[in-house]
C-alpha cells in the first residue's frame, strides 16, 4: 500500500514538473459517498477489490474511490452500474474533474468492453 502512494507521488510530481500534451493512461476515477442502499455495501466491496482503492472521512461524510484504466473496463462498468445514479458520486478523467465526465467520458470507456 505505501508503495502505491509513493508511485502515485512520484507520478503527480513528474506530472506537474514535466506537464504532458498528452496523458500515458485513460483512467476514470469513481468516487462515492455513504447511501442508505442495498448497494452500498456490494459497491464498497467492489471498489476495495481495485488496488487503487482510498478511502477519506468517515459515518457519514466517508468518501470511496477507485481508478480505473481500460482493462479494469467491466469492473469499472459493475461499480457504475451501482452508484451512478447517487447524488454523491462523482467521475473524475485522469484524476480531474471535467465537464461532461458521466455523459461523455464514461461512455467512451464503455467501448473497451466490445469484444
Amino acid at each position: 500500500m505505501a508503495e502505491t502512494k509513493n508511485q502515485e507521488s512520484e507520478e503527480k510530481l513528474d506530472s506537474i514538473l514535466h506537464p504532458q500534451t498528452q496523458a500515458k493512461t485513460f483512467k476514470i476515477t469513481v468516487e462515492f459517498g455513504y447511501k442508505s442502499s442495498p448497494d452500498y455495501k456490494k459497491a464498497v466491496e467492489l471498489a476495495k477489490k481495485n488496488p487503487t482503492y482510498k478511502e477519506n472521512g468517515s459515518g457519514e461524510w466517508i468518501r470511496h474511490s477507485a481508478t480505473y484504466t481500460p482493462q479494469e473496463v467491466d469492473d469499472l462498468f459493475e461499480l457504475f452500474s451501482l452508484v451512478h445514479e447517487w447524488k454523491s458520486t462523482e467521475i473524475r478523467v485522469n484524476h480531474k474533474r471535467i465537464p461532461y465526465a458521466h455523459q461523455l467520458w464514461l461512455p467512451l470507456m464503455w467501448f473497451y468492453r466490445v469484444k
